[in-house]
């Protein structure tokens, strides 16, 4: 399967640092988390409790799957200060350490054993963003990042395919391609990895089928940044186009695909 990002996004990458802050109860609710088999296989490819560094965590949903690893330290560095004082109240008893501001420019202190990126890693300038966690690394130390893709048009994915077309015109983030998801694209993202100091490149797919009623799909595409930023009555319009099309097409029964693309690597010895 492959899907080639485009080398320009409509969607600017400073959207992602205050979008989902407005609304982070929405954003969770609206969300999926990520496959058990994905945090068996990161788990054992990293020092058992790892000291972690997560890069915009956002509303948790990766942070609660990253700490059964009980970690000897966790660290997030997050964009958004609203998402920050979110991940604080709901992680108080964690003893988590949170550093606000965009990475690679928020102020993180330590090295890790493994730093992860949850459905983030698009909003982030790549080269810079690759070359700061290779130096916040601890010699071995793992590099991950993943997405859950929603839209797979063209895949038997019969939602995705209906409600695309609701999507024209609009600006689309760094991640979502008119033809699918921009982490599909394996030949990309392990060539990026590599160019920029990484190997050992590991890349894995899982697949998840689900049924979901108008509600459900209506506040999953609530979640997206790219009707978050839509002036209030085209973003109340859109959604209810959604909702009104899932249950006439669907019988308030949609079936969807979710697919999540997973990379890891480790750093490339220095010369």
């Amino acid at each position: 399967m492959t899907r080639r990002p485009s080398e320009t996004s409509e969607l600017d990458r400073s959207e992602g640092r205050s979008v989902f802050g407005t609304d982070p109860q929405g954003y969770h609710a609206g969300r999926l988390g990520y496959p058990d088999e994905m945090y068996t296989a990161l788990f054992a490819r990293s020092v058992p409790h790892p000291h972690i560094l997560e890069i915009g965590a956002g509303t948790g949903l990766a942070t609660e799957g990253l700490l059964r690893s009980a970690p000897q330290s966790y660290t997030i560095a997050e964009a958004d200060a609203q998402l920050a004082a979110y991940l604080n109240t709901k992680f108080a008893d964690q003893g988590i350490k949170i550093f606000v501001g965009p990475f690679p420019d928020a102020p993180v202190t330590g090295r890790f054993d493994l730093i992860t990126c949850a459905a983030a890693f698009h909003w982030l300038e790549p080269v810079a963003a690759l070359a700061q966690i290779r130096a916040l690394l601890n010699p071995g130390g793992v590099w991950a990042m993943w997405w859950n893709s929603y839209l797979n048009p063209d895949c038997g994915d019969a939602v995705a395919d209906a409600i695309m077309p609701l999507l024209d015109g609009l600006p689309l983030p760094p991640s979502v391609r008119r033809d699918g998801h921009a982490s599909l694209d394996a030949a990309h993202y392990t060539a990026l990895l590599a160019a920029h100091g990484f190997t050992a490149i590991e890349h894995s797919l899982f697949k998840r089928e689900r049924i979901s009623t108008a509600d459900e799909i209506r506040a999953l595409f609530a979640s997206m940044s790219f009707v978050r930023v839509l002036p209030e009555a085209q973003r109340d319009a859109l959604l209810a186009d959604i909702h009104r099309l899932v249950i006439a097409r669907f019988d308030n029964a949609a079936p969807n695909t979710v697919f999540t693309a997973s990379y890891s690597a480790i750093p490339a010895a220095q010369g």
